[in-house]
């Protein structure tokens, strides 16, 4: 794969796999009557990010990609809960619509691994939708809301994966490092 520097859009992730994959599928798939108002996350690539970056130069990628290693390296496969779904935005306006994760000892120790600076609070979460019309979302969440509530399952993550934006297609797997 022939990559374009600067890289955008660049991120560190553990993905859905098989069966996650496939709730997760299930989830928008029931979601589906409301697309006037959300707009759903790439169903083939559905991840819990653990870094981002917008823009990654030549230089930096060894470094991420080297470091990523050395985090595989210290971590074995593990699994994790859905608990819920649940909404954030900004200025009285739901704009993601999220599975909530449960907390591990686990994931917190992959996390912490990850040496680049945070700006906010690591909240683990893997994003279903983003809101197209926040305004129509309101009227529909109740609903929306109800169809989620029953929406827990396991994820079980045995690899981080890199992903960028590659030729204009976002959320482009770029490499695996698969834990020990």
């Amino acid at each position: 794969m022939d990559l374009d520097f600067p890289l955008q859009a660049t991120f560190l992730a553990l993905p859905l796999e098989n069966e996650a994959k496939w709730q997760f599928q299930a989830l928008q798939e029931e979601l589906k009557e409301y697309s006037d108002c959300l707009r759903f996350q790439n169903p083939a690539s559905p991840h819990l990010t653990l870094y981002y970056w917008k823009e990654v130069m030549e230089i930096e990628l060894g470094s991420i990609k080297e470091t990523a290693s050395k985090i595989v390296q210290r971590t074995s496969p593990f699994s994790i809960q859905v608990e819920l779904a649940d909404t954030f935005g900004s200025r009285g306006e739901d704009r993601v619509l999220f599975l909530k994760c449960s907390f591990s000892d686990e994931l917190a120790r992959v996390k912490k691994a990850c040496p680049w600076p945070e700006n906010r609070p690591f909240n683990a979460h893997i994003t279903l939708a983003r809101m197209s019309h926040p305004q129509k979302f309101a009227v529909v969440k109740k609903n929306v809301m109800k169809k989620l509530k029953d929406c827990q399952f396991e994820i079980k993550f045995d690899r981080i994966r890199l992903y960028a934006m590659v030729e204009g297609r976002r959320q482009t797997p770029i490499e695996d490092f698969v834990f020990l």
